[in-house]
């Protein structure tokens, strides 16, 4: 294409119409999920990570969750407690499934991979959500991410700060915990894709 300065009309002669996929919309409809607010469930899922009997003997008041305090909530239609800011980059829009009111209304985004190459997507995985929040004291925390994949297996990387929890793949819906030590004041807890489709459903922080 020759260099142009400026934009300049001209007629563009398209010879051949491009029917659509017949089953482009036909996508599985998924159920909006919730996000997980309630400690005791939180617990279960942090019962069941590899590591949590060692942690709960180092810090006794993670194996109560009684004593845990709720700190902030992000998600993407509710931020609560001390939650500043949900940064959401590269999140896909997909009309009829995903798209950015139905986005609001079921309170998620998506990050699409791999398909779609008909309708123009350049199949990346840059999604990237960065939750800020103040923790109001030194001491332990939890982070508990709410992620859900679509169609298929996901990974996800997740961060607090610039320190990283290492890979974490999962298929279906999963509340994870990520156990912390946090100065008091301001802190990121950032999930980058991977691979695969996901849905970001939220993110609860609590102080052990």
């Amino acid at each position: 294409m020759p260099k142009q300065t400026k934009f300049r009309l001209n007629i563009d002669q398209i010879q051949k119409a491009r029917p659509a996929p017949k089953d482009a919309r036909r996508l599985p409809t998924f159920k909006a999920l919730k996000l997980t607010t309630n400690a005791e469930n939180v617990y279960k899922a942090l019962e069941a990570t590899a590591g949590s009997k060692e942690l709960m003997k180092t810090i006794p008041r993670l194996a109560d969750f009684n004593l845990w305090l709720p700190v902030a909530t992000f998600s993407v239609c509710l931020k609560t407690g001390s939650a500043l800011f949900l940064d959401i980059w590269d999140a896909d829009h997909f009309d009829g499934f995903t798209d950015m009111q139905r986005c609001v209304t079921d309170c998620r985004a998506w990050f699409s991979a791999d398909g779609f190459t008909f309708w123009g997507s350049s199949q990346t995985k840059t999604g990237r959500i960065n939750c800020f929040f103040n923790a109001p004291a030194t001491g332990s925390y939890i982070c508990n991410a709410d992620l859900q994949s679509f169609n298929g297996p996901a990974q996800v990387e997740c961060v607090i700060d610039n320190s990283s929890f290492g890979a974490l793949p999962f298929n279906g819906s999963i509340i994870q915990p990520h156990t912390c030590s946090l100065a008091a004041g301001g802190h990121s807890f950032r999930i980058q894709q991977l691979s695969g489709s996901f849905f970001f459903i939220g993110l609860t922080v609590w102080k052990v």
